[in-house]
């Protein structure tokens, strides 16, 4: 059971990609004026960065620094944000431009999972989805999607999830302990004209799906069933993260009420990649 949603922060038009760093701050993303938000745990909201493109997704280093997907057409693909400077990571695949990166995560070894949808959609599924190694070295694990999305990672890391919303479904890919990564799985679906967005995994494995369109969290448990529905004022829900000094949390984004949510729930929330070293 959760308890009762509450306003957190309002009046950004276009929030997204919520994720915490090691000292409780709240960063989160307004797409529509290139803007990274940063939000103390007692302090006021400024802008950390402006990527001047479309920033989407959020993730921490263990080293302290903040990676970007963004979709705009000057980057189209990963940031790495460090001492106020950024710096384009990867935007290219065996020479050919990425489409626009959307969403991203770390697994424990530090390998880093991004959604590639920026122009596909159900009639041009052109969307992918890759891992980029500490090494530089970038993986493609899928391609041919309708605009692959939100990201997370089962807590064994034997569970990859990939939101691929406009099929209005969650794909699970296999990760073995030799690090290779099996073809995917349908995991869960979401009914309505959009599906799912922006994702994050509890300790327990349960897996909560913002559902965009749909004015919901969906939680599912590790076994793909729907477990819980936690509803939310607007319709156009993007994305959660855990937060808080027990992980206990949840923020959740929210486009069309310009606003961004919190609840509190009983499982904490996965430690990540960035929350801990």
């Amino acid at each position: 059971m959760t308890e009762s949603l509450t306003l957190l922060i309002s009046g950004y038009d276009s929030p997204e990609g919520p994720a915490f760093d090691r000292h409780g701050n709240l960063y989160f993303v307004n797409w529509n004026s290139s803007s990274i938000i940063r939000l103390p745990p007692d302090g006021e909201a400024s802008e950390f960065f402006n990527t001047g493109g479309i920033p989407a997704g959020l993730a921490f280093h263990r080293d302290g620094s903040l990676y970007v997907a963004d979709e705009g057409d000057a980057i189209h693909g990963v940031l790495r944000i460090e001492n106020g400077t950024a710096e384009t990571l990867v935007n290219t695949y065996h020479d050919e431009p990425l489409n626009g990166a959307n969403d991203l995560v770390f697994d424990h070894e530090g390998v880093l999972y991004f959604s590639d949808p920026w122009g596909s959609s159900s009639d041009n599924p052109i969307g992918g989805f890759y891992r980029y190694f500490p090494n530089g070295a970038l993986e493609r694990i899928d391609h041919g999607l309708a605009f692959p999305n939100g990201v997370a990672i089962s807590p064994d890391g034997a569970s990859i999830y990939l939101a691929e919303t406009y099929r209005n479904r969650v794909l699970r890919y296999p990760a073995a302990s030799d690090g290779t990564i099996g073809p995917r799985e349908d995991f869960a679906s979401l009914p309505g004209q959009y599906g799912p967005d922006g994702m994050a995994c509890d300790e327990a494995g349960n897996l909560y799906v913002a559902h965009y369109g749909g004015g919901k969290v969906a939680v599912f448990s590790p076994s793909g069933e729907l477990t819980t529905e936690i509803r939310v004022t607007g319709a156009n829900v993007t994305n959660v993260a855990f937060g808080g000094p027990d992980r206990r949390t949840l923020v959740i984004t929210d486009v069309e009420t310009a606003s961004l949510y919190q609840t509190r729930v009983e499982v904490p929330g996965l430690g990540l990649y960035g929350e801990t070293g």
